[in-house]
């Protein structure tokens, strides 16, 4: 949803291809859609350095960065430096995000928001001792009755979905950064993991870390509930056709980043 409200606002050419259903399904050949489609629009969720040099996708924004006629020469650049074919590199990539884990452990943070920012809102009206400026402009009574029991919560339990919520916004934000070497000689004597390539006969070494961790601040509540109204009445205004299950709900999901 918050696609196709970019798409509008002229920010993409077009919306993405990438579904986090499969990124984050535990299955390999799902991830590996999911990976062949950062191929086709990479928008700000996917960049391959290579020696710390920028070699694919963007330096951030939701604009599209890779255009068609420079994505051809990026993936030859590509090729010759990491010396494998693109099939080889998305079956290096999805291995590795499949044997790490990581995106299991990512998916549970996110998780920890279970009352979403049209519910979390009401509780940080709550801690900063203001009236509910939601509530005031609520003209749905049902809503209301609805509302008023979060306002009752205590404080304690008020800051405690708001932390939840902000450590989820948090993870759903932030970037997956996996490292590759080729393993040299044959040495099996090292504290990385690794993924032995059939296609090419070579082991690579990974690791697998996140970047991005900052919890977002109290002050970006009202910031992200104006963002989910502006997504929801778009959606509602234009009645657009969002195909199921190829593409997941209103939020974005945490960019990739590799490193050569």
């Amino acid at each position: 949803m918050h696609q196709h409200l970019k798409f509008h606002q002229g920010r993409i050419s077009k919306t993405s291809e990438y579904n986090p259903l499969d990124l984050f399904s535990g299955s390999k050949e799902r991830i590996c859609m999911a990976i062949k489609s950062f191929f086709s629009t990479p928008q700000n969720n996917f960049r391959i350095f290579v020696e710390g040099s920028l070699v694919f996708g963007g330096m951030g924004g939701g604009a599209d960065n890779v255009h068609a006629a420079e994505k051809d020469k990026c993936l030859e650049d590509l090729s010759k430096v990491s010396g494998l074919e693109l099939a080889d590199f998305i079956e290096l990539l999805s291995e590795a995000i499949f044997r790490s884990g990581v995106l299991g452990k990512l998916l549970a943070t996110q998780k920890l928001d279970d009352h979403d920012i049209e519910g979390a809102i009401h509780l940080y009206y709550n801690i900063i001792s203001q009236p509910c400026l939601v509530c005031k402009n609520m003209t749905d009574v049902e809503l209301l009755q609805k509302y008023t029991l979060l306002h009752s919560l205590s404080l304690d339990n008020s800051l405690k979905i708001v932390r939840d919520f902000l450590v989820s916004a948090t993870a759903k934000d932030c970037s997956l950064m996996i490292s590759f070497r080729p393993r040299e000689g044959g040495s099996t004597d090292s504290v990385y993991d690794s993924v032995f390539l059939e296609s090419v006969k070579q082991t690579y070494e990974y690791k697998a870390y996140f970047v991005d961790l900052d919890v977002k601040p109290l002050d970006k509540m009202e910031h992200y509930f104006k963002l989910d109204q502006k997504i929801v009445n778009f959606y509602a205004r234009n009645q657009v056709v969002v195909p199921s299950p190829k593409v997941s709900n209103t939020k974005d999901t945490s960019p990739i980043q590799l490193q050569q």
